[in-house]
């Protein structure tokens, strides 16, 4: 039995997300100090916070997510903490946008960006994925196994493109469960309990696959009108679900199908 075949038999298509920023860039004003303190209190379920009087950082260490406000963005993170697509992330970043937006009276965002982490544990080993994907993303032509690479050891796929007016930097790659670290970047003084800031990486991410695909995407759009925060927002959260399915769809669909026809794919992306 292949390899893909013998994935198949426990594929979830909907790809286990494991780390969410949301961020919002604006230009500084010099009443902003004012809103600081008043523009966090009303935010609810952050038990934690800290500052240094000119930013504020709201913390959930028990969700491992953070919320901090300063005077050009206010972002939002949930690190190394597997979450489906419409959960405790869409509620917070909901009541983000209800209590700080209006309090900001920005007329224009410079950005607004939503990048998720994927991971799709595979039943393979890290080599046999390294061959998919390789066999899936890149020509496999004579010239190049002659020439250039006769056997990846390792691969990524990087790309950027737009999508509906939406700027789309994605990137996926085989990924080793000791590499979840530099890959993820985790903050584990903003995010994680006392506890799990002191252990080692092998510790900390012992419960994650030991082999899986990265889907690293990172959706945004520039010069956004305040009024349509939240509706850029949603057509960003639309698409992060749409690529990770896609892309699940593509990677691991059935062999006898040497290109999956679009009708497989989720619309509109």
């Amino acid at each position: 039995m292949s390899c893909v075949a013998r994935h198949q038999r426990n594929i979830d298509l909907a790809l286990i997300n494991y780390k969410t920023i949301f961020r919002a860039d604006y230009k500084p004003s010099l009443d902003f100090y004012d809103k600081l303190f008043p523009i966090a209190s009303k935010l609810q379920g952050y038990p934690d916070w800290r500052t240094d009087r000119l930013t504020i950082t709201l913390q959930d260490f028990d969700e491992q997510c953070s919320f901090s406000l300063t005077c050009s963005n206010f972002v939002y993170v949930r690190d190394l903490k597997k979450e489906q697509a419409q959960g405790q992330d869409d509620k917070r970043i909901d009541a983000i946008l209800k209590a700080v937006q209006p309090q900001m009276q920005a007329q224009n965002y410079e950005r607004l960006g939503l990048r998720c982490w994927f991971l799709q544990s595979v039943a393979m080993s890290f080599d046999e994925l390294v061959s998919l994907t390789s066999e899936r993303f890149f020509l496999q032509t004579r010239e190049i196994k002659e020439g250039i690479c006769p056997l990846p050891t390792d691969v990524a796929y990087v790309v950027h493109f737009d999508n509906n007016g939406l700027e789309v930097r994605l990137r996926l790659r085989p990924l080793k469960r000791e590499e979840i670290e530099p890959q993820f970047q985790p903050d584990r003084d903003a995010n994680f309990p006392i506890k799990k800031r002191v252990l080692s990486p092998e510790e900390l991410f012992a419960e994650f696959p030991e082999v899986s695909l990265l889907v690293d995407a990172d959706i945004s759009r520039k010069s956004v009108p305040s009024k349509e925060l939240y509706q850029t927002y949603t057509e960003a959260q639309i698409l992060q679900s749409k690529l990770s399915q896609n892309i699940a769809r593509y990677v691991f669909g059935k062999e006898d199908e040497a290109a999956p026809s679009a009708e497989n794919f989720m619309p509109g992306f």
